[in-house]
């Protein structure tokens, strides 16, 4: 027996012997058989096994297998070839394109239907995930930018963890969100920010700045994006999906032998355009007078011995981002499994602020049966990000007025005490040392995503889809105010001896989706009927905590305070949604598709009178490139005319809209009253946007030239908004429904590339945008609606004026008179300020047009790539140059010692006569610094709209090189390496005379418009180059 064993023993070990001598290494190249361009991404596989290679970016491959076995090789669009291993070690292919496949390019619809694109008749895009990816960015939402045409990212700083704002199409909510639906496989996620409002924190998201949750994702995880533009794309999402929608498709292992991805990188980063001040003169109020306890600069000049300190130089640092993702897939037909790891650490250039993140997921796909596949995938995110105070209270603001004769870096006693200069720790700003050191405002999130795909298909012609997804999340954070902050601090009669901020925002998202989808074929007739059924709950709250006088400065709990000072608050929004839809698409041929779609919602914000609403939507494709006459044209490649016309709608952006809702009292004797603070409405309908496009989309010379022409008009009716009316309606703002908006543009992009050669590619990208957004009216005739976030400081703010743009802004004026002639004061011979109580229009913060460029050039391994941001006009109101302005620390105030006459005429009652008296009144600012001062009635904040801005950007620029083939073969374990080094906004060339003028005065969670274009204490992003290695073993 035993020897029968070991004989066995020893000829299974010769049958691997034999089999191991007999396996040799194939390489090649994979080409285009029509002109001979490598293929990326081609899947080399042995056949009968699960065994297989990609192509690299050169179309290069390596694998290994036995002489006699049969090599397939497969690509989308072209015809699978097949080659039988002999004595040859190097075996090249060319494909050549499938005719029939082809003919339908599917793209992902709304809950994860998969429609050919020729059947669209509405616009959307599509961008790649690792052409984000590469950018290196830490979130993915600012790696879009400059991408996709209507798509307008707007982030609020360029802070680690810095918020954005997205848009698509313009403003459609006066006070609403704006902002599009995100889909992770087919599963509506969140994106919110937190809201203050709900908090205990002072000041309305102005101050301070909270990430998206949508940056919870890894980037390297997405296979694809696609941008739901159209109205009868997102009329199947209902209310969700009124301001159009993002659906993002994650990636998922092929099927063959396992293995193992690294991508790592080192970003290093440093401030693109440093904000500059006056070092001539020193501190005081006017008349050249010397006041060292004055935050004005209207003092003496400097004397020639004292040193100045370059304290804005001093102050920023070296940024750094480390990033590390690696990737274990594989599987076999029947199972496959993903699973990713990223870690990211981002030190700012601003000291002590930061961003880490830890994301992993785990993503399968199994055939249960030939007719039942599962697909699901879990992801748990955690995220942690201290981050500086921007606005007036910011370090920025701190920094530009700190006294230039003193040393920033001394601002710490040995003794633990804050270093004073001008003042007192009750009336001097901090300095930004201390504000980023003493004062903590940081968070850290818990995230996680379920998603659940179940498709069942029984017969060749019926498809039933369930999706089933939970996106959970707890953001815990706090804002503290160091006792000698002047926050902190107080006043010297009411010492609050510290502040303290907590709050936890709780949320919990969960969606589910039930689909059919029927195919038909009759003659030349292919139609298409889905009909689904949708219901989501999302519940947010936000529970918050105040309290001063901390017992330890430096101990950061709200238990560390006095319980005499606490307070709290608990913010509720609860929202349930249920909808059922339908769609037909009706096609001939493939040349005319109709397609037919509406939705029922059901939604509790509006419960009980008007709980249901209804949304239809149709739009027409007609491929006349299919047409015999067409096809005889060798210049045109393919040519379709699209249609699409749909109503969408949202509920109310607040809770407790259309009743009143409890809240305690605290002067009373305690219980509970209605709130008096917002009138409820059970009134309310939802707003309703009515979309109409038209476009075409060309291709010329076998594609090599390709153009997607929009235009597009949207109105949005019934805008739910909350004015200030009269405090006999019992409330200080009601809600109602009144006013409209319309919305129109064109939207453009033009694909070509120039050169296909063997060894060299350029291709290049246009993508334009032109959205023109107007206020028709607004409800109870009001001359100006605004939102109290957006009136950041002094005399400017966020206005909606009817007939004026979505973007307006509003603000006080110089007097005038009748001619336009600038009135004088003849007292003071300074400008005369128009009463504060009115604000007029003062510009508009919409470009005119935007334009993104792509260009990438590939020349054999190697690639470079870059990205252009064109930006022309709209308007930027510069609050942070108004308050170096006021306080003589602007450069604009050198020439103080200049006497000069203001053009003008005198406000002496002779000013809208004939003859109106010219003013002749001289004046020297320096003795008279009240010049630059609004508060005593001379400069109008109108004179800080910095008027038609342009910009141009390089947002991205990268350099690959893939290791060829053969030289990573010959480890033995490794199949691709590659090296890469990005660098991410290297210049801005702009008119702009402030830091950035892309920035944002608030942060997403305000409504409307928001905070674009206002510019108050924030800096700009830095600028980085980011060098990474990517292995594949």
């Amino acid at each position: 027996m035993k020897q029968k064993l070991l004989m066995l023993l020893m000829g299974a070990f010769l049958f691997v012997l034999q089999a191991v001598a007999q396996q040799v290494t194939i390489s090649g190249k994979v080409t285009s058989a029509e002109d001979g361009q490598p293929i990326p991404g081609a899947t080399v596989r042995i056949k009968g096994t699960t065994s297989a290679v990609q192509t690299n970016v050169a179309g290069v491959y390596s694998i290994k297998a036995n002489k006699g076995t049969t090599l397939q090789f497969v690509f989308l669009g072209t015809v699978t070839q097949e080659r039988t291993i002999g004595d040859a070690t190097t075996i090249n292919v060319a494909l050549k394109e499938d005719a029939n496949s082809l003919k339908e390019v599917t793209v992902t619809t709304a809950y994860n239907v998969e429609r050919d694109k020729k059947s669209i008749g509405y616009s959307l895009s599509k961008v790649d995930g690792d052409e984000v990816t590469q950018t290196g960015r830490e979130n993915f939402v600012n790696g879009l930018a400059g991408r996709v045409p209507g798509l307008a990212i707007n982030p609020t700083s360029g802070d680690p963890g810095a918020s954005s704002q997205i848009v698509l199409r313009g403003i459609v909510s006066l006070s609403g969100d704006n902002q599009p639906l995100m889909v992770v496989d087919g599963v509506p996620i969140d994106n919110t920010v937190v809201n203050q409002m709900n908090t205990t924190i002072q000041g309305n998201n102005r101050n301070q700045d909270y990430t998206n949750r949508a940056s919870d994702i890894n980037p390297a995880d997405i296979e694809s994006y696609t941008i739901l533009k159209g109205p009868e794309a997102t009329a199947l999402y209902g209310n969700l999906g009124a301001n159009g929608a993002i659906v993002i498709t994650t990636k998922k292992a092929k099927a063959g032998k396992a293995s193992v991805s690294y991508n790592g990188s080192l970003r290093i980063e440093t401030v693109n355009r440093a904000p500059e001040v006056q070092q001539v003169y020193s501190q005081g109020d006017a008349n050249g007078i010397f006041l060292g306890g004055s935050t004005s600069y209207f003092g003496p000049k400097y004397s020639p011995g004292l040193q100045i300190y370059d304290n804005i130089g001093s102050f920023f640092r070296t940024g750094t981002a480390q990033k590390n993702n690696l990737v274990f897939e594989g599987g076999k037909e029947s199972f496959t499994y993903r699973w990713s790891s990223e870690y990211v650490n981002n030190q700012g250039s601003i000291p002590n602020t930061e961003y880490k993140r830890f994301v992993t997921s785990l993503a399968g796909q199994a055939a249960l049966s030939d007719a039942i596949k599962l697909t699901t995938r879990f992801s748990y995110t955690n995220a942690y990000n201290r981050k500086a105070n921007k606005g007036l209270g910011g370090y920025l603001m701190g920094l530009l007025l700190y006294p230039s004769r003193y040393d920033i870096n001394n601002w710490i006693d040995p003794l633990g005490n804050r270093v004073l200069t001008t003042g007192t720790i009750y009336t001097e700003t901090d300095s930004p040392l201390w504000d980023v050191n003493k004062n903590l405002a940081d968070d850290r999130t818990n995230s996680f995503l379920l998603n659940t795909n179940v498709t069942i298909k029984p017969n060749k012609w019926l498809n039933v889809t369930a999706i089933f997804g939970a996106n959970v999340s707890s953001t815990d954070g706090k804002l503290v105010y160091h006792a000698q902050s002047y926050y902190g601090s107080g006043s010297s009669t009411a010492n609050r001896g510290g502040v303290i901020n907590t709050y936890n925002q709780f949320n919990k998202t969960f969606d589910g989706s039930l689909t059919a989808s029927a195919r038909h074929k009759f003659g030349k007739f292919n139609n298409t009927y889905i009909i689904g059924a949708n219901a989501s709950d999302v519940n947010l709250t936000t529970n918050s905590a105040r309290g001063q006088n901390m017992y330890d400065p430096d101990f950061y709990s709200i238990n560390n305070t006095l319980p005499t000072t606490q307070s709290a608050r608990l913010a509720i929004s609860r929202r349930r949604n249920a909808g059922v839809f339908a769609q037909a698409i009706l096609g001939y041929e493939q040349l005319l598709y109709l397609t037919l779609s509406g939705r029922v919602d059901a939604a509790s914000r509006m419960l009980p009178n008007n709980p249901y609403f209804a949304y239809p939507s149709a739009s027409l494709a007609f491929n006349f490139s299919e047409l015999e006459a067409v096809k005889k044209l060798e210049w045109l490649s393919s040519g379709k005319l699209r249609s699409s016309f749909g109503i969408t709608g949202k509920e109310p952006y607040r809770y407790y809209a259309l009743a009143p809702k409890l809240v305690a009292n605290t002067t009373s004797g305690g219980g509970f009253s209605y709130d008096i603070a917002a009138g409820p409405n059970p009134d309310l309908v939802p707003e309703k946007t009515i979309d109409f496009e038209v476009g075409t989309e060309l291709g010329f010379l076998k594609d090599r030239i390709s153009v997607d022409f929009t235009y597009y008009q949207r109105e949005s009716r019934d805008q739910i908004i909350a004015p200030r009316l009269s405090y006999g309606t019992g409330s200080v703002i009601r809600i109602l429904n009144g006013g409209s908006v319309k919305n129109k543009g064109v939207e453009v992009q033009l694909k070509g590339s120039p050169l296909r050669k063997k060894d060299f590619n350029w291709d290049m990208t246009f993508n334009f945008t032109h959205n023109k957004g107007i206020v028709n009216t607004i409800a109870e005739e009001l001359p100006e609606y605004y939102d109290s976030d957006t009136w950041i400081a002094n005399g400017a703010r966020g206005s909606t004026i009817p007939g004026k743009s979505t973007l307006a802004i509003g603000g006080w004026v110089n007097e005038k008179n009748n001619r336009g002639d600038l009135l004088i004061n003849p007292s003071t011979g300074t400008p005369v300020l128009k009463s504060s109580s009115e604000f007029e229009y003062l510009g508009d913060r919409a470009p005119k047009f935007t334009l993104g460029y792509l260009n990438s050039f590939r020349y054999k391994n190697l690639t470079l790539s870059f990205l252009l941001d064109l930006r022309v006009g709209g308007d930027v109101y510069n609050q942070t140059e108004y308050e170096l302005y006021r306080r003589g620390l602007s450069i604009k105030t050198l020439d103080r010692e200049q006497p000069r006459i203001i053009k003008g005429v005198l406000k002496d009652g002779l000013e809208n006569t004939a003859n109106p008296t010219i003013n002749n009144i001289m004046i020297t600012p320096y003795t008279y610094s009240n010049y630059y001062s609004s508060t005593t009635g001379s400069i109008a904040p109108e004179q800080f709209l910095e008027k038609n801005i342009k910009t141009l950007r390089l947002r991205d620029v990268t350099i690959a090189y893939e290791l060829p083939q053969k030289l990573a073969a010959k480890t033995g374990f490794i199949t691709a390496v590659s090296l890469y080094v990005t660098f991410t906004d290297l210049f801005l060339i702009t008119n702009y005379t402030g830091i950035d003028p892309d920035v944002n005065g608030n942060n997403p969670a305000t409504g409307g418009a928001g905070g674009y274009g206002i510019d108050y204490g924030s800096m700009g992003r830095p600028r980085g180059v980011n060098m990474g290695l990517r292995i594949r073993l």
